[in-house]
């Protein structure tokens, strides 16, 4: 009644209704007052009215009053249900119609009775006037209407409501995929909410397109390959990273790597992948990894970020590429390279330096012991019976006379000596940080070591070997290494040409 009362409309019919009321009720009292006064000659009109009033009378004018009030409160009642019905329905009719599904209802002989315009709209008929009266088999071809009858209307009838997906078409014969719900009145009419999914439909066609393609692509990566999200997480891997982990996909997919992977309850040290989150950047590193079979693998870890649309890392790409050979490679070079610089070094007889790494690392000695003033001394080796071997007994024995004279000088040096071969029979030694002295020392050292050496000749004869040897200490001169070389050349023939077997310094 609130509800009616503030209805404008309502309100006028209430206050003509009690208007009404009160007409008629004067009416109906004027009109019994004249019967009496002047039908029934009762007395006079007006006492009828106001004063001269039987008692039967009176009942008999409020019994008319109050039958005509009823009436007239009841008729309002009956309009005031009506309207609000009529609102409701009105209600109803601008949500079905306002809608983006459609909705449609036929009747017990498949008839549509009503559709909104979304219903026409969706199947292109445009206006709901050109699908009225019309059965719905007028979408749908033959095959569905037979799959209809087979599967959707025994769900009706047996339990009222039915949800699903069908197929139809629209007026133009283009596809019409549908998301319809049914249900049917007892009359046997049956309402129908239908949505259109034939967009939803290329699209989830597309996605699922896009994943096949992606999946193509991902099952194709030979190489150890997997994604992980921000919280370190595993969420996807193929079956190379699989086996290089030595891991089912199920001990990895969904789990953290660190926990997957190394059994840490916390990210690794070092780990690229945190690096990567850190910096937004792409990283790499090479990493050494043990395989099952016991054997070692360089590996190179490659990682990619993924950001979304905020400019956020949500996922890392990890991928894996076997760096083995190539690191053998490069150690082959490596390795290659060091016996080149060794051999550039190296006289090949005796295995000391030659002579182009002999007069530099003596360079470098004297520019250091100029620039800290420290002492450098050099010793010459020659050996005093090396022409008579060869004469007598050939160059490979002369050969095996070198190689024992420079086992000989390594026997008898400090670590800090440098030796090498400074020409055919010629042996130079840079003792550095040592006095004319010391360096002396070391030369009757080696001649002394000489002296007891003996070379196995072809037969099984013994020849003995000497060396006449010169020894010359840096000055404070400024004195380049040619100087001090042509002293302690000139040391070294004075041993020669005063007997031989002896050591001579230079002044």
């Amino acid at each position: 009644m609130n509800g009616s009362w503030n209805d404008p409309a309502m309100r006028r019919v209430y206050r003509r209704t009690a208007l009404s009321i009160i007409i008629v009720a004067v009416l109906v009292w004027i009109a019994d007052a004249a019967i009496d006064a002047f039908v029934f000659r009762r007395g006079s009109f007006l006492a009828s009215v106001a004063t001269d009033v039987e008692l039967h009378e009176l009942y008999f004018r409020l019994f008319f009053i109050i039958v005509y009030s009823l009436l007239a409160i009841v008729l309002v009642h009956v309009m005031t249900k009506q309207r609000s019905a009529q609102d409701e329905l009105q209600k109803h009719l601008v949500a079905i119609e306002s809608s983006m599904d459609g909705i449609a209802i036929f009747d017990a002989d498949h008839i549509y009775r009503y559709t909104n315009d979304a219903y026409a709209r969706i199947t292109g008929f445009g206006r709901s006037e050109a699908l009225l009266g019309k059965s719905f088999a007028m979408i749908y071809d033959e095959q569905q209407i037979s799959w209809i009858s087979q599967n959707i209307f025994p769900v009706l009838e047996r339990e009222g409501r039915w949800h699903g997906e069908l197929i139809a078409h629209r007026k133009d014969g283009a596809p019409l995929e549908q998301d319809a719900s049914i249900t049917q009145l007892k009359d046997g009419t049956c309402v129908c909410v239908m949505r259109d999914i034939t967009g939803r439909r290329r699209q989830e066609s597309a996605i699922r397109q896009s994943e096949q393609f992606l999946n193509t692509i991902f099952d194709s990566i030979r190489d150890p390959f997997c994604i992980i999200d921000s919280n370190y997480t595993i969420i996807r891997a193929n079956e190379a990273y699989a086996q290089l982990k030595d891991r089912s996909m199920e001990e990895l997919v969904d789990r953290t790597c660190y926990q997957a992977l190394e059994g840490k309850g916390e990210v690794c040290d070092g780990c690229v992948i945190r690096k990567t989150f850190q910096s937004k950047d792409p990283c790499a590193k090479e990493k050494k990894i043990m395989l099952k079979s016991g054997e070692t693998m360089w590996v190179e870890i490659f990682t990619y970020p993924i950001l979304d649309e905020t400019g956020v890392i949500s996922h890392v790409i990890e991928y894996t590429r076997d760096v083995t050979d190539r690191r053998k490679s490069d150690e082959d070079r490596r390795r290659l390279i060091e016996r080149l610089e060794f051999l550039s070094m190296t006289d090949g007889l005796t295995g000391l330096l030659n002579r182009r790494a002999l007069t530099e690392q003596l360079e470098y000695e004297i520019d250091r012991a100029r620039r800290y003033g420290s002492e450098l001394s050099v010793i010459l080796c020659d050996l005093d019976n090396l022409k008579e071997i060869n004469d007598k007994h050939g160059h490979l024995s002369g050969d095996t006379t070198l190689q024992l004279l420079s086992a000989t000088l390594r026997s008898s040096l400090r670590n800090v000596d440098i030796a090498g071969r400074y020409g055919g029979d010629e042996f130079l030694v840079v003792v550095p940080q040592t006095s004319a002295a010391g360096a002396l020392s070391i030369a009757e050292k080696i001649r002394h070591a000489a002296k007891r050496t003996e070379v196995l000749l072809e037969g099984g004869k013994l020849a003995a070997i000497s060396v006449s040897i010169g020894v010359a200490a840096l000055g404070p001169l400024p004195e380049g290494m040619d100087g001090l070389v042509s002293r302690v050349d000139a040391a070294l023939y004075h041993s020669k040409n005063t007997g031989r077997n002896k050591v001579t310094v230079a002044p």
